[in-house]
């Protein structure tokens, strides 16, 4: 059995249906070869009939045979318009509004402020809208605030139990109670923290990190939080650990890391994906 090959493009293959011209050979040749005829017999001047009634004629058998780097008169022409008359030059506008899915990302650049980013300024928010419904006046504020602050006082300066001191003690030190300065100023801070990102430096939240010994044994289990930063305050011996990153949805991909863990890790460890789009 022959093979014959098969046009890539069907839909714009033309069989030839009159002879060995296509529809559109055809309907070519019987508009302007008329139409030649009728500009010939109009001019009453011998050469200038003769001229004219060929040009118009040709004019259909260049539409029908002869094609510009393989592609026919028509589609040459019809493309040469289009270039002329459209803009060749694009400009780029810079006020254009961002996208809605990328309107209310947050970059956290700091990773040691973990308590106290969005959720502070939601409640605040949300105290100044009841506090604008309610239409309360400056005393009734002032007061909400004193009481406020007078039941954190109370909750701070609890006096622990102290026995009565005699006069064997007398040389020990004296236990003072702590002030409100001090309760104040004493502030937890985490072993070591860190941040997860993909490849366009968003961070990643709900990032889970299994901190191994050289054993392969679990230690730490940890979860970054909505800005894409984990942290423990729980210490660790100083040695080399391996930190695992997995994604619960399996949309990104990490490597298996032996980081070093001292003492005091003041720098925070920096994550990125490895995905390639």
């Amino acid at each position: 059995m022959e093979q014959h090959p098969v046009p890539r493009q069907i839909t714009t293959f033309e069989f030839k249906l009159i002879g060995f011209m296509t529809l559109h050979q055809f309907i070519y040749l019987i508009v302007f070869i008329p139409l030649g005829v009728v500009v010939y017999y109009l001019f009453p001047i011998p050469i200038i009939n003769i001229l004219l009634g060929g040009v118009v004629g040709g004019t259909g058998f260049v539409f029908a045979f002869v094609p510009i780097y393989d592609r026919p008169l028509e589609v040459w022409i019809k493309n040469l318009y289009k270039r002329l008359t459209k803009p060749t030059q694009y400009l780029f506008l810079k006020e254009n509004p961002p996208i809605y899915y990328l309107s209310d990302l947050f970059f956290v650049s700091d990773p040691y402020r973990v308590s106290s980013h969005i959720e502070s300024e939601e409640k605040l928010r949300a105290y100044l809208a009841r506090v604008n419904k309610t239409q309360l006046s400056a005393n009734q504020i002032n007061k909400k605030r004193q009481v406020i602050t007078s039941l954190l006082e109370q909750k701070l300066t609890k006096k622990p139990i102290t026995k009565p001191q005699t006069q064997k003690n007398k040389n020990q030190p004296i236990n003072k109670p702590t002030t409100n300065d001090q309760l104040l100023t004493t502030k937890k801070t985490p072993f070591f923290t860190g941040i997860v990102k993909n490849h366009k430096l968003i961070p990643l939240p709900g990032i889970l990190i299994y901190v191994k010994d050289v054993n392969n044994k679990t230690l730490r289990l940890l979860k970054t939080n909505p800005h894409g930063v984990f942290a423990t305050f729980n210490p660790l011996p100083a040695a080399e650990y391996l930190f695992e990153f997995k994604d619960p949805n399996n949309n990104y991909f990490f490597d298996t890391m032996k980081i070093k863990v001292n003492p005091v890790n003041k720098n925070p460890i920096e994550v990125y994906s490895k995905e390639l789009i």
